[in-house]
């Protein structure tokens, strides 16, 4: 694993490449009237509060998110597509116009869509579908028709956030009957909307969503928490100023395993915001103040090891992260004999071991015996 994180780090990233090179102007027809502002976006009848918002070409990210490799080939195949309609016209196909982006918070779900529509030249109208919901009888489906008739009328890209919000199971015994009839509805809109424009639906409980909603999106990009390359992309982005050294990049991967984007993005500042205001803290103890700040973020397992001594920290990077002695020295500050010496007294250790419990299950002894070797 690190050797792949060493060669990632030591390299261009692929959002790098892929940030670089600018979209064709979309061949795909997309027909309505201009959108600038958010100037006559519906509002609920009962409330006036707006049913959406315009988010024009200016707001929109220029920089895509850090995606697992195989993400961003189905994330370019997507574009593909978009960007040469008419070849696939000539072949008796069609692009797909429909998009669900699902997975847990913070991955880069919203920051994805938007990114695609900045590609692709095209406004966003954002519907943050709770916000359609209302306690009036059929007040939520009369929002829902006035909103597809509000996009379909315009070339934008239509983006649904909070889509779990409505488009939920229909056999659910929890939900009234209401709910049917708003799903029905809902249902009957995206069919309608696929033949004038794009829609793209976010989720964090794509196990919520009523299999009929499912069967409407024809592309469903599932966007996972990212895996340790992806880490250290994300913390590239997001530590600089801030210069850190690969060992130290490589630890702080592995302290974040199993947080969101967001989440890393969150850890980032909170690093950078301890070096600016106590600069003297070593790398390790300033980890350590991070993961008591943070810790409902970080898995208990590794906030145990970053409290816990140097030398088993050193021994977790090694063996279950594939870390050099090199890069281990380099993260905690110790020099690289010592981190020797550390391995050579866990071998003994381990050794001294074996030969005790030849015959006899107690290797609960180990502690005690590393202990032994080091005296």
């Amino acid at each position: 694993m690190l050797d792949r994180l060493v060669k990632e780090l030591e390299s261009p990233s692929p959002q790098a490449s892929f940030r670089a090179s600018r979209a064709e102007a979309p061949s795909l027809s997309i027909p309505g009237e201009p959108l600038i502002s958010d100037r006559h976006v519906p509002v609920d009848k009962d409330s006036s509060a707006p049913l959406a918002e315009v988010i024009g070409l200016e707001r929109l990210p220029s920089q895509a998110p850090a995606l697992q490799a195989n993400l961003l080939g189905a994330v370019e195949s997507v574009l593909n597509e978009w960007t040469h309609a008419e070849m696939l016209d000539r072949m008796g196909l069609s692009p797909a116009r429909t998009c669900l982006i699902y997975g847990p918070p913070g991955t880069g779900k919203t920051q994805l869509a938007l990114w695609l529509s900045a590609r692709l030249g095209l406004p966003v109208i954002l519907a943050r579908l709770d916000g359609l919901m209302s306690s009036y009888l059929g007040t939520t489906s009369r929002n829902i028709a006035s909103l597809f008739t509000f996009a379909n009328r315009h070339r934008a890209l239509l983006l649904l956030d909070e889509f779990d919000s409505i488009a939920k199971l229909r056999d659910d015994p929890n939900e009234m009957g209401e709910l049917k009839r708003v799903v029905n509805t809902l249902l009957q809109e995206l069919d309608r909307r696929r033949s004038v424009g794009l829609t793209v639906a976010i989720t964090n409980h794509a196990s919520l969503l009523d299999p009929a909603v499912w069967r409407r999106f024809e592309l469903q990009l599932e966007l996972p928490v990212p895996d340790a390359v992806q880490r250290s992309h994300i913390l590239q982005r997001y530590l600089p100023p801030l210069e850190v050294s690969q060992g130290q990049m490589q630890l702080l991967a592995w302290m974040l395993d199993g947080c969101s984007g967001s989440e890393i993005e969150d850890i980032a500042a909170a690093l950078k915001k301890s070096t600016v205001l106590d600069p003297q803290t070593s790398f390790v103890d300033r980890l350590q103040r991070i993961a008591a700040a943070h810790s409902d973020r970080l898995r208990p397992e590794i906030r145990t090891l970053l409290e816990g001594e140097k030398d088993v920290l050193a021994e977790e990077l090694m063996k279950k992260f594939g870390a050099s002695m090199s890069r281990v020295a380099e993260a905690l500050g110790v020099n690289r004999s010592t981190i020797y010496r550390w391995n050579k007294e866990e071998v003994q250790a381990m050794e001294e071991i074996d030969v005790s419990s030849k015959g006899s299950p107690a290797r609960h002894k180990r502690p005690e015996a590393k202990k032994a070797a080091r005296r």
